[in-house]
């Protein structure tokens, strides 16, 4: 410990970039190999948080150059937090005092990453590369639950003001910056992909009591929000933005996520104060109306992409998910919009490159059709297909 903590403090070796991988690595094994309790037994442990939280959130500033080094440093973070309810003893752990900068500094520096150039090769950005996704979120939604109210109010400052912009620009009667919405639609799209991760979280964690799905309530509705503007006015006309894919993209994995918690078969019972608050703030009250919504984006999704293959395979997996749900299943078939997603004969099903996606489709709709037994709902299925053979 008194040696990393050396180092941090003379920055010794530290400039060149394999030693500061490799540094970065040793900070991550140390909840590994010790407990948490053997760590504040250390008489220098309290600077050497410090120093650690510090060295944290300059790297998270210097993303771009310390990209995959900084899952090491989360990861080490998320350990320590995690532990913590195990704790025995009085000594504080002074994670209360650390982890807050450095969700808000993760936070921020993957609001502004969007700012940046990236190079031309697109596999660079995260938002394009489904692993380097998972690396940048796959430890965070521990150290924001671990003070989710703090963390909460840092997401929805930062989102707020963005999504407001991005609602305004989507009536405006002058002529909008193409490039300027790509940028907002970047920092959109990370917010969602970090709501989404935090709710994924829920699955796996302590973390249900009422305040905590309240906080999910209100962050859930930022996205829900979003949702309903993403298909309206300008935006409405920017599909073939790779901007604009990123961020339904972003949304489909939230409700991916957002489904296994709150909508999936074992979560129907369990969610009393979500809705509660989701009926206040957007008149969605019960799961029906919710799936209703989520179907909605669906079938948008598979209206306005027809030559997206990424966006129509991400929609088609929750498509699925949805139907495959034994309770789920049974709700969609209650549905409007599912009655015009079995008629409507969608573009990418003429997509040679979508093909796997059209096998997906029609397998997804005849699980539906054949969970009960309705002649109507075949017949409803079949129209487009005789129009087409006839």
């Amino acid at each position: 410990m008194n040696g990393t903590k050396e180092i941090i403090q003379t920055g010794e070796g530290l400039a060149d970039h394999d030693n500061y991988h490799e540094f970065c690595r040793l900070l991550g094994r140390f909840k590994v190999n010790y407990q948490l309790s053997e760590l504040l037994s250390v008489e220098s442990y309290g600077e050497w948080i410090h120093l650690v939280a510090e060295f944290t959130t300059k790297s998270l500033q210097s993303w771009q150059w310390a990209s995959s080094s900084v899952y090491y440093l989360l990861g080490l973070w998320s350990r320590l937090v995690t532990s913590v309810p195990y704790l025995k003893g009085e000594t504080p752990s002074l994670l209360d005092e650390t982890v807050p900068k450095i969700t808000e500094g993760f936070i921020t520096s993957r609001f502004n990453s969007n700012q940046a150039d990236f190079p031309d090769d697109l596999s660079e950005d995260p938002l394009d590369n489904a692993e380097l996704l998972q690396d940048h979120l796959e430890f965070f939604p521990y150290l924001c639950r671990y003070q989710y109210e703090t963390s909460s109010l840092c997401i929805m400052k930062i989102m707020d003001p963005i999504l407001q912009v991005y609602t305004e620009r989507a009536s405006s009667p002058m002529p909008v910056d193409a490039n300027e919405l790509a940028v907002i639609e970047g920092q959109i799209s990370w917010i969602v992909h970090i709501i989404a991760a935090i709710l994924k979280v829920r699955q796996i964690t302590s973390c249900r009591t009422e305040s905590q799905e309240l906080i999910d309530a209100e962050l859930a509705a930022r996205v829900l929000q979003l949702s309903n503007v993403t298909d309206i006015g300008v935006h409405s006309q920017r599909y073939g933005e790779i901007s604009k894919q990123r961020l339904d993209r972003a949304i489909l994995t939230f409700f991916q996520n957002f489904r296994k918690s709150y909508v999936g078969d074992h979560a129907m019972h369990s969610s009393k104060q979500l809705y509660l608050r989701l009926s206040e703030l957007l008149g969605l009250h019960d799961h029906l109306v919710l799936l209703n919504f989520i179907v909605g984006k669906i079938a948008m999704n598979l209206k306005h992409y027809p030559q997206c293959e990424d966006v129509i395979e991400h929609t088609l997996s929750l498509f699925l998910e949805l139907a495959s749900g034994y309770m789920t299943g049974k709700l969609l078939l209650k549905l409007d919009s599912i009655k015009f997603i079995i008629k409507e004969n969608f573009r990418f099903l003429e997509e040679y490159r979508c093909l796997h996606g059209r096998t997906t489709f029609y397998y997804t709709l005849g699980y539906l059709i054949f969970m009960e037994d309705s002649p109507v709902k075949f017949k409803a299925f079949m129209e487009p297909l005789l129009q087409v053979s006839v």
